[in-house]
């Protein structure tokens, strides 16, 4: 019950106060009472020493506990430093992708590089579906599609999931399909065809502006974790970001190539095509019949009805003629105010005699609406011939020029030739 230094305290209290009732100074009251003083603040002492080491010592299930959950974590740090080097290859790779990626400035080239991509990240992947948004029209278009197997992928225009990204332009992760609470399994192509039970999704999208959706799909369920929802996410990211400047890059690249208020080639883009045709046809030794197109009276048109409606002429112009010419290697630019070019290549000097005459009659019979009124045009077209008619890219513009002012001299609303 007593330590050492309790048995020093009690002996030298004692001895003491024997010394002091030996002398005189204590009677054998206070002795005693002194006795018992020292025995209660003794064992006070001792009990309150016990609470103490009890309250602060911890049981032996507690210690066994403490261990256990250091164990648990020193196994999972130790599972965490395993992966690192795995993990560290992981993000090398997504970041020389990345790099990649940010390369791209054609809108279908970041589309196939994208999913290539993917295929190499998410092995377990059965499918890879990505869709693009048209905001215009309002729905999905598939653009993109890796198939493990030979499956038939019958959502070209999506599936409730990619409705349910879009919807809502966040990522999306199910584990087991037939059991989600969000979706009836039933209305899904995926999983009713394909036997898809599990997939992660992610919006290509910027802020609020959405450009498309990614799906990665499988048969097993719970084939996805969160970190690859999140590593898709990072794909999906950057990859609309590049995508919007691959859209901005096209817009660019249309308006520096094409006619803001009609829409088709300006003079010095179609003239560098014209060089490039010439070439070529020269070496296959072919013809290219090259074409000047003038509005009759166009001044007219403006000062009677105004500028605005002589605008709608231009632009009605311009879409029947580029539907006439086509783009099957033809080509139509505005060459300036009214007047417009425009060559056929692998033609005939009969074939473009028939062509050009038929323009001729579907812009003569063309007419604009107006305050009741029906306003139409006629044209006048000179077309020489590469190479009867000129051998150089000169020569033929001068030939197609002079035949054209030959035609309005001769009265407007023809066609004229060298014969």
């Amino acid at each position: 019950m007593f330590n050492f230094f309790s048995y020093i305290f009690i002996i030298l209290t004692v001895s003491v106060s024997f010394l002091f009732f030996s002398f005189g100074f204590l009677s054998l009251g206070s002795l005693l009472w002194v006795l018992a003083v020292i025995v209660l603040i003794e064992f006070f002492f001792i009990k309150a020493k016990k609470e103490i080491v009890k309250r602060y010592t911890p049981s032996m299930e507690e210690v066994e506990e403490k261990i256990n959950l250091l164990e648990e974590e020193l196994k999972e740090k130790n599972e965490l430093f395993l992966t690192l080097p795995r993990r560290a290859r992981k993000i090398l790779s997504l970041s020389k992708v990345i790099d990649k990626l940010i390369s791209y400035i054609d809108r279908e080239k970041v589309y196939n590089f994208l999913g290539e991509k993917l295929i190499d990240f998410f092995p377990q992947a059965d499918n890879i579906l990505i869709f693009h948004f048209d905001r215009k029209e309002n729905f999905l278009e598939l653009t993109y599609s890796f198939k493990k197997h030979d499956v038939i992928i019958r959502e070209k225009r999506g599936d409730i999931m990619d409705f349910w990204v879009l919807k809502h332009n966040q990522s999306l992760i199910v584990e087991d399909f037939s059991q989600d609470f969000r979706f009836d399994s039933s209305q899904s192509i995926a999983f009713q065809e394909r036997n898809i039970h599990s997939f992660i999704s992610s919006p290509l999208s910027l802020g609020e502006y959405i450009l498309g959706v990614v799906r990665i799909e499988s048969k097993k369920k719970k084939a996805f974790s969160m970190d690859e929802l999140r590593l898709l996410r990072i794909f999906t990211d950057v990859g609309a970001a590049v995508l919007e400047r691959a859209v901005l890059f096209q817009r660019t690249k249309i308006l520096a190539m094409n006619d803001a208020l009609t829409g088709v080639f300006l003079r010095e883009p179609f003239l560098e095509r014209l060089k490039e045709e010439l070439m070529r046809a020269r070496i296959t030794e072919t013809r290219v019949a090259l074409g000047l197109l003038d509005v009759d009276d166009f001044k007219k048109i403006n000062d009677t009805y105004g500028h605005s409606i002589g605008d709608l002429v231009l632009k009605k112009l311009a879409k029947i003629l580029e539907k006439e010419v086509g783009n099957s290697g033809n080509a139509v630019a505005r060459f300036g105010g009214e007047e417009f070019i425009f060559f056929i290549v692998h033609t005939s000097r009969e074939e473009a005699k028939k062509f050009a005459e038929g323009i001729r009659e579907k812009l003569s019979s063309a007419y604009l609406r107006f305050r009741r009124k029906s306003i139409g045009f006629s044209v006048s077209l000179g077309v020489a011939i590469f190479p009867e008619d000129a051998r150089d890219f000169l020569s033929l513009m001068e030939v197609a020029d002079s035949l054209l002012y030959k035609a309005k001299r001769e009265g407007k609303n023809k066609v004229c030739f060298t014969y």
